[in-house]
This record gives C-alpha cells, sequence and structure tokens, in this order.
C-alpha cells in the first residue's frame, strides 16, 4: 500500500471513530496485534488528537481491567482473538462507552471496524498543541505494580527524531517489525520512526510461519525490528535461509539480550543486531547501540538524554558498576509525581545496574533488585547465568537468590536443560569454578521446564520457586 492508500484509510476510520464519539482527548485502549489495521488505528486517533492506551495482545483480563480502570478510558479497539478477555475485564466495569472490534466479534454492542470502509475522510479540525498527550504507556509489570507514563506529542516527536539520529532509517528501507507495536519499541521505533523517514513497514503474524515467509518474500525488508525472544528462536532454527538476503540488519531490545544469544545469531545470519534500550517511564527510548565493535553494549545516550553512573548520590567513574541513572528534558511530568523517592538531585534512579566504557558506551549489568548478597559480596545474576549458559547441556537458565539467614542469601539456578540432557550437580560446580569464585556458585541447581513470563515476555523471578 502507498502512503496515500494508508493515510485515506486512517481518515476514513477517523471518521468511523469520531460518530462513535472518540474526540480529542478521548482515552482509548488499542489491543491489536501486528496487521495493517493497527497502524490505520494509531493514524485515525492522531488524527483526532485522542489518546492512545496500546496494549500487548497477551494481557489477560485481570490486567487489561487494571489498565482500562487506572486509565479512565472510555473506549476500546480490540480484535476478536482477544475478545474473550476483553469483556471478561469490562464486565464490572461502567467507565467504558464504545467498543470497536476487528474480525469475527459476538458482543452485541461491538462496532465493526471495518465499517470505515465505506465512510469519506475525515476532515474535521486538528490543532494539535506540543503539550497534548499523545500516549499512555503501561509496564509490563514483571518487576512490580505496573507502572505508566504520559508522552506528549512534542516528547514523541523529539525521541523518534533522536533515535533516527542514532539509527537513520532511508526512504528505500523496508522495516520488518516482529516486535509488538504496542510496546514502546514498535510505537517510537517502528511506527514513529517509518513513517518520519518515509520508510516502508512490513508487518504480519510472525507465529504463522507461512504468513512469515510470504511476507518476508514479497516485502524484502533490510531491518527486522524483533524481541530478543524471536532471536532465540531463529537460533534454534538455525537456518541461514530463512532470512532473505536483502536482510542487512536486526534491530532489538538490547537490555534482554543475553551475550550467548546475541553471538549465536550473528554467527548463523551473518547479521548485525543493533540494540536499543530504555523505559516506558524515562524517554521511552535513552540508548541505541549501532557500533559492531561494541556489540555487548547497549550504546550512548541519546541527544536530549544524559547519563551517569551512581552508587547512592555519589557519581562513579568509567569501569564500574553502579545504578543508570537520567536526566532529560522529556522526561514525564507524571513520573516525577508518581516516582518522586526515585529522584535525587534531578537525577532519576532507573534501578537498573550498569557501566560506562572510557568511550561513553554503555553496558547493561543487572537489575539493582535482582542482585544477591552472599556474606557482603553482591553476586550478579547475569554473570553468573552468562557462564552457565556456556555449559552444552543448558538451554536457558535464571539465577536468584533466596533468603539464607540474617546476613546471606543462597544462589539458585533454575536451569532449562538442553534435549533431555542433564548434567550432574557436581559437573556444574566444576564447570562454574573454573570461571567464577567461589561465592559466585549457586548452592542449588533446579531443573524446570520453562520460565513464568509476563505478557511482554520477561520472567517473572517472584514466581520461581
Amino acid at each position: 500500500m502507498s502512503y496515500k492508500e494508508v493515510f485515506d484509510s486512517s481518515l476514513s476510520l477517523a471518521n468511523l471513530f469520531h460518530q462513535h464519539g472518540i474526540t480529542k482527548d478521548t482515552r482509548v485502549v488499542v489491543m491489536l496485534p501486528n496487521i495493517p489495521e493497527m497502524i490505520y488505528t494509531w493514524l485515525a486517533l492522531s488524527r483526532l488528537e485522542a489518546m492512545i492506551i496500546p496494549v500487548n495482545v497477551n494481557y489477560k483480563s485481570l490486567a487489561l481491567r487494571y489498565i482500562i480502570d487506572d486509565s479512565s478510558a472510555v473506549s476500546v479497539i480490540y480484535h476478536a482473538d482477544n475478545e474473550e478477555d476483553v469483556l471478561n475485564a469490562t464486565n464490572i466495569l461502567t467507565s467504558l462507552e464504545t467498543f470497536i472490534g476487528i474480525g469475527d466479534c459476538k458482543n452485541e454492542t461491538t462496532i465493526d471496524f471495518m465499517e470505515y470502509q465505506d465512510k469519506p475522510l475525515f476532515g474535521g479540525p486538528y490543532n494539535p498543541e506540543d503539550e497534548d498527550t499523545n500516549v499512555m504507556f503501561y509496564s509490563g509489570a514483571a518487576t512490580g505494580p505496573a507502572k505508566y507514563a504520559k508522552y506528549s506529542n512534542y516528547q514523541i516527536f523529539r525521541n523518534t527524531n533522536d533515535f533516527l539520529s542514532a539509527l537513520m532509517f532511508k526512504p528505500e528501507d523496508v522495516i520488518f517489525s516482529q516486535f509488538p507495536l504496542a510496546h514502546f519499541i514498535g510505537y517510537i521505533a517502528v511506527m514513529n520512526a517509518v513513517v518520519n523517514a518515509g520508510a516502508s513497514l512490513a508487518v504480519c503474524n510472525a507465529d504463522d510461519e507461512n504468513d512469515l515467509q510470504q511476507t518476508l518474500k514479497n516485502a524484502q525488508p533490510t531491518y527486522m525490528v524483533a524481541e530478543p525472544s524471536y532471536l532465540a528462536y531463529l537460533n534454534d532454527k538455525n537456518d541461514r535461509s530463512f532470512l532473505p538476503k536483502s536482510l542487512k540488519y536486526a534491530v532489538t531490545g538490547g537490555g534482554r539480550l543475553k551475550k550467548e544469544l546475541h553471538e549465536s545469531f550473528m554467527n548463523i545470519y551473518k547479521i548485525p543486531v543493533f540494540k536499543i534500550y530504555g523505559m516506558i517511564e524515562a524517554g521511552p527510548i535513552l540508548t541505541v547501540n549501532t557500533n559492531t565493535e561494541k556489540p555487548n553494549s547497549i550504546g550512548t545516550s541519546l541527544s536530549s538524554i544524559s547519563i551517569m553512573l551512581k552508587k547512592g548520590d555519589k557519581m562513579l567513574p568509567e569501569e564500574q558498576t553502579g545504578e543508570i541513572c537520567v536526566v532529560s528534558n522529556i522526561l514525564t511530568k507524571d513520573l516525577h509525581k508518581l516516582l518522586s523517592d526515585q529522584f535525587h538531585d534531578g537525577w532519576y534512579h532507573t534501578g537498573d545496574l550498569g557501566r560506562l566504557d572510557m568511550d561513553g558506551y554503555l553496558y547493561f549489568v543487572d537489575r539493582k533488585s535482582y542482585v544477591i548478597n552472599v556474606r557482603g559480596f553482591d553476586v550478579y545474576p547475569e554473570q553468573v547465568e552468562t557462564v552457565l549458559m556456556k555449559h552444552p547441556m543448558i538451554r536457558d537458565v535464571v539465577v536468584k537468590g533466596t533468603p539464607k539467614d540474617n546476613y546471606s542469601e543462597s544462589i539458585q539456578a533454575y536451569i532449562i536443560q538442553e534435549d533431555g540432557k542433564r548434567p550432574m550437580d557436581d559437573e556444574l560446580i566444576t564447570f562454574l569454578e573454573k570461571k567464577l569464585p567461589r561465592y559466585q556458585i549457586p548452592e542449588k541447581f533446579i531443573y524446570v521446564n520453562h520460565f513464568p513470563k509476563s505478557p511482554t515476555g520477561k520472567v517473572v523471578r517472584q514466581a520461581l520457586k
């Protein structure tokens, strides 16, 4: 489809939305997969100056109910595949006024999304202000209660253009996105960035291999924006021919990309992996790494972002591990109110640990809350996981601490074994002793079939027992 066809479709859709009460500042929950209608919806709501609240399609009714209620949304746009969760989420809520559905929706009060095809182009007033709210993101709540952050038109514009200064899409580029468009990376680095660059966008159901292969064949993408878990899936396929020769770069969320996964992907597919690091409440995109000579880094800060590593209120020099602290002229006002205890001297303390090298490149170490105290020594789970992942019988691993006494914690490793092969505990200890000091070696190895994950794909460590 051409840009004109996409914009015309979005204006007809804006007309449908407007007829059903969606106007300036209306709060609209959007629960759609990576389909063209998601892009039309984003553009239509932007044209109406409404507030979009994107929600991951993997959310279940309780999480969805919390978001609808907390955000004071009055409209929801959803796919038929999610209708049961939408109806269960809203059956005790009275705030919702409008349901708009795509596909074979059964709810009698749901308006058919496809009615837009018979509507004329919307021509109503359009007077957006820089400070008007554009989008409201909710976190995946993998490390605590869900947080939200509102971003204004200016903040989205600035973050998008700062991103494009670091990773320069060109009009001739085709970007394929497996990354959910409802995620802030999909919203900023895909939808907003592609349109601002005048590039092309390819989307499909990446879980349907036939649909995926047809899309890749037809689109011949130059960039693939994908979740770390999808890169792991491609590693398991171990088939260079699965991805088109046109593909030059992969882009992913760098904070969750394990070193071994990254290296394996590049060895198989011979494609550089660029990393994005951010969080919904601060940026949302903070750093980008396109430097192939520093593949393990999550990059340098965007032009409107300043990053410092601190221990308490003390600034740390290069090559020391400390908490990643951020200051920016686009940090959200809501953040200052909601998380005031995490602001010190104007700096937002993110709860992530990292280190900066001498060239100013940032490296993600771990979540501060994940650090394990072993007799006064700090143990970073990511470091232990990195070593364990090198063992040929381990497919994936999560390391966490559990209380041992008032002064120390016990290290436990939760392991998914490779193809039914299980190493002996003594063998793992011997393997680890060659690479780690004794206090960093887990006391217990626990084998599981899978890790509990949030709807956004993050491991919920609190659920590991």
